[in-house]
């Protein structure tokens, strides 16, 4: 008899290399930054450029939407370089600009490696300015923080 497994959510259901909302549920991972870099992936709208990230330890990769770049850049600096090596914190969300309204994303919800909040502003365009607070996270997460689904096998590397 084969193995199975129970999931929590549609993301689970469909992995692959990328980590999804669904893959964090309500944990909130620190992540060291392994690497940063631009790639070209097939999407909705064809082949499109995408800055991708990838953690030290882990097997999924992030696809970096602009609100998260410019999170990072609030935190540590507009010189990518600079981003190797710092920690930050992810969580699933559907408030800060989803791609889908009511559609869960991934956000960087702060850092241990910044000293105090960091307030971020941007204008999109043709929509209305984003203020959100980028929280100083004290340590790196607990066990508890954990998203059981981040480290599965990558699956399909053309997903």
């Amino acid at each position: 008899m084969s193995e199975q497994f129970h999931v929590d959510s549609f993301d689970q259901l469909y992995p692959g290399r990328f980590v999804k909302a669904g893959d964090l549920g309500t944990a909130k991972p620190t992540v060291e930054i392994e690497d940063v870099w631009l790639e070209d992936l097939e999407g909705e709208r064809g082949v499109e450029r995408k800055v991708i990230m990838s953690f030290v330890g882990r097997q999924k990769r992030l696809v970096l939407a602009k609100i998260n770049g410019m999170s990072m850049r609030a935190m540590f600096g507009p010189d990518v370089k600079q981003w190797i090596g710092k920690r930050v914190v992810l969580y699933a969300t559907s408030d800060l600009m989803p791609i889908r309204r009511g559609e869960p994303c991934i956000r960087i919800y702060g850092s241990p490696d910044i000293k105090s909040e960091c307030k971020v502003e941007w204008k999109p365009a043709q929509r209305k300015k984003l203020t959100w607070v980028l929280q100083w996270t004290g340590t790196a997460s607990t066990p508890d923080d954990e998203a059981p689904f981040f480290d599965d096998d990558p699956g399909d590397p053309g997903e």
